[in-house]
């Protein structure tokens, strides 16, 4: 019993890890079965028509004999004759099974005598197809008919009816009736469709060993696929050598290929990305750790109660305040920067003047830069508002981000230059100062998360500043390009396109 469950159990898992082969195979062997069948029916009905069809000349071929000779012993008056060819055509009968009826047309003015027929024949005693084979003969017409006759107990005849004619006045005086059983004839017609019915059953077997053969053909690189999807899950992106790139086949396993690029890919930048994150968590919590720790510091000073002036408690209160607004600020950037990296999030844009941003950064920045003397210069393009389309505050953001970083960077009573122009249907900004550079080494790193330089300039900032910029202006459609040479200064390049659909936001 367990060994029957055995073969029953590996004989289903044969099925189901060969279903692909097996249904190929079912389907070519079902198709091959069909068409065979369909041929042996066809060419075995083809065969019995041809072979009836042929019967049907050879007896109209003897019946136009008989009516000849017939005719010529009624002209010459020769009823002798006609006796001993009437014993003639009794041993053909009995030879051929072929039932030979001489009858006369009793509708002529000279019908043929009794002594050249050797039937008389009653409508009554015939089939409707006889009948109707025996007028048209005796209208001179030689027809044929196949159908059931009661007088031979129902079995299916071939009649064949030839006129014969009187050879002065071309009368017809009576005709010649060919009547063959064809179930006595049919022995060819058994033969024939045995051979047939046996080749179609040796063809049918033949075409299942074939089938087998090919289903194994076909499935072969379908399983080699199949092995190649279970190595890309299982992280093997090894490409597939493709021998025919445009069958059917060869263009399954180019997408293979490409899907194997694809997960590679994804699969690298996975990695990247979860680089990043822990590259990100770690700065966010140094970042976050420094000030969190002199805030410590400073609480456990005050709940010692070690300092008694009140300048000096005021004095540290102050610190812990400014320390917490560091941490705001670092938390605000985050938050914009993770909102900016949303793919999701989307901006609200409309019409903005670059003058009018300009205007409102300027006049922040030289706020910015009063303590060190910076300049800051505008030159824009004469009556012209500037408009693109984009969000008036992350714009204010983003140019503030650059004009900071221009007075942070920059020497005491120095300049920067802003300058906004027109080229075809872009505006082109850009933003320079004079001040210490950015150095060759330095320079590709700018915009990544938590850089920042080294310099004393820069010893409060987040390093998120650039990267924010770089978000936004990518979010308006644009770009940041930056060019600086050390202790000449730099220059921050931006382009937009001009909004030509001012009356769609009206």
């Amino acid at each position: 019993m367990m060994r029957k469950r055995g073969k029953r159990f590996l004989l289903l898992r044969y099925i189901q890890k060969n279903d692909v082969v097996l249904r190929i195979y079912t389907s070519f062997a079902f198709l091959l079965t069909l068409t065979g069948v369909l041929i042996g029916i066809i060419f075995m009905m083809l065969y019995e028509k041809n072979y009836v069809h042929s019967y049907v000349r050879l007896l109209t071929s003897q019946g136009k004999a008989i009516s000849k000779r017939v005719s010529g012993f009624a002209s010459k008056d020769k009823a002798a004759g006609f006796g001993k060819y009437i014993n003639y055509i009794d041993e053909m009968e009995q030879a051929e099974n072929t039932d030979v009826w001489v009858v006369t047309n009793r509708e002529a003015e000279k019908p043929l005598g009794n002594d050249y027929v050797n039937a008389q024949i009653e409508k009554t005693n015939l089939s409707e197809d006889m009948v109707s084979v025996v007028e048209q003969a005796f209208l001179g017409k030689t027809t044929s008919s196949s159908s059931h006759d009661k007088v031979y107990g129902g079995m299916t005849t071939l009649c064949v009816a030839v006129p014969v004619k009187d050879r002065q006045t071309k009368e017809v005086v009576g005709a010649v009736i060919m009547v063959s059983m064809i179930d006595r004839q049919t022995m060819g017609l058994r033969e024939g469709r045995y051979l047939i019915t046996l080749s179609v059953i040796a063809a049918i077997i033949l075409s299942y060993l074939v089938a087998v053969v090919f289903s194994r053909f076909l499935s072969r690189p379908l399983e080699k696929i199949g092995k190649r999807i279970s190595a890309l899950a299982g992280g093997d992106y090894t490409r597939i050598n493709v021998k025919s790139p445009y069958s059917q086949i060869g263009i399954l396993e180019k997408a293979l290929n490409y899907l194997s690029g694809e997960l590679q890919r994804s699969a690298v930048e996975r990695e990247e990305l979860e680089q990043v994150r822990m590259d990100f968590f770690a700065n966010v919590s140094h970042e976050l750790r420094t000030p969190i720790t002199v805030m410590c510091g400073y609480a456990e000073t005050l709940a010692d109660g070690i300092l008694e002036e009140p300048e000096q408690i005021t004095e540290l209160y102050g610190r812990m305040l400014q320390e917490c607004r560091e941490m705001e600020r670092l938390v605000g950037d985050l938050f914009t920067l993770s909102k900016m990296q949303n793919p999701d999030f989307e901006i609200e844009k409309e019409p903005v003047s670059l003058a009018q941003v300009f205007q409102d950064v300027i006049r922040s920045g030289k706020m910015v830069g009063k303590e060190k003397g910076i300049r800051i210069s505008l030159t824009e393009p004469e009556e012209d508002l500037c408009l693109i389309l984009g969000d008036y505050g992350r714009l204010r953001q983003m140019f503030m981000i650059i004009v900071d970083n221009a007075v942070k960077f920059s020497k005491e009573q120095g300049e920067i230059d802003v300058v906004i122009e027109k080229k075809e249907s872009r505006y082109c900004v850009s933003i320079r100062d004079y001040g210490v550079g950015i150095s060759k080494e330095q320079l590709p790193f700018i915009f990544e998360k938590f850089y920042t330089s080294k310099m004393r300039q820069n010893e409060k900032g987040t390093g998120l500043g650039l990267m924010i910029a770089k978000q936004i202006a990518l979010r308006h459609g644009g770009d940041i390009q930056v060019e600086s040479v050390e202790n000449e200064g730099t220059i921050f390049r931006f382009a937009f396109e001009e909004c030509t659909c001012v009356e769609d936001f009206i």
